[in-house]
C-alpha cells in the first residue's frame, strides 16, 4: 500500500506540469501578422496587421486583461506612418498610461509629432 501512495506521489507532477499555463496578454496573430508584414511591407500586410492591433485593443482576454507592452506603441506609431498624427500620440500617450517605464522613450517620439 506504501508504494502504491509512493508512487502516485512520484507520478502527481509529472501530469500536471502538462496542464496548460493562460497567456498574460491576448497576441491574437500578432506573431504571424507582424512577421508578415515585416518581410512583405504590402499594404495588404500592414492593413492586416493594423486589423490585428485593433482587435488586440479591444478583447483583452489574457489572465492580466490589459493590452500587452508595446501594443500602443506599435500600434501609434503605424497611425502617425499613416498620417493620423492625432490618433497616433494618443495611443502612444495610453503606452506611458498603462507602462509607465516607457516614458523616456515614448516621450521622445511624442515631441517629434506634437505642436
Amino acid at each position: 500500500m506504501k508504494k502504491i501512495y509512493l508512487m502516485l506521489v512520484l507520478i502527481a507532477p509529472l501530469f500536471t506540469s502538462c496542464m496548460s499555463v493562460s497567456s498574460l496578454y491576448y497576441w491574437d496573430k500578432y506573431e504571424d501578422a507582424s512577421y508578415k508584414n515585416y518581410k512583405q511591407g504590402t499594404d495588404e500586410a500592414k492593413a492586416e496587421l493594423m486589423a490585428v492591433y485593433e482587435k488586440m485593443m479591444t478583447k483583452q482576454i489574457g489572465t492580466r486583461k490589459t493590452i500587452a507592452p508595446g501594443i500602443c506603441a506599435e500600434y501609434g506609431y503605424m497611425l502617425i506612418q499613416a498620417g493620423k498624427v492625432e490618433e497616433g500620440v494618443n495611443y502612444l500617450k495610453k503606452e506611458i498610461e498603462l507602462y509607465p517605464e516607457s516614458r523616456v522613450f515614448i516621450e521622445r517620439i511624442i515631441k517629434h509629432y506634437e505642436p
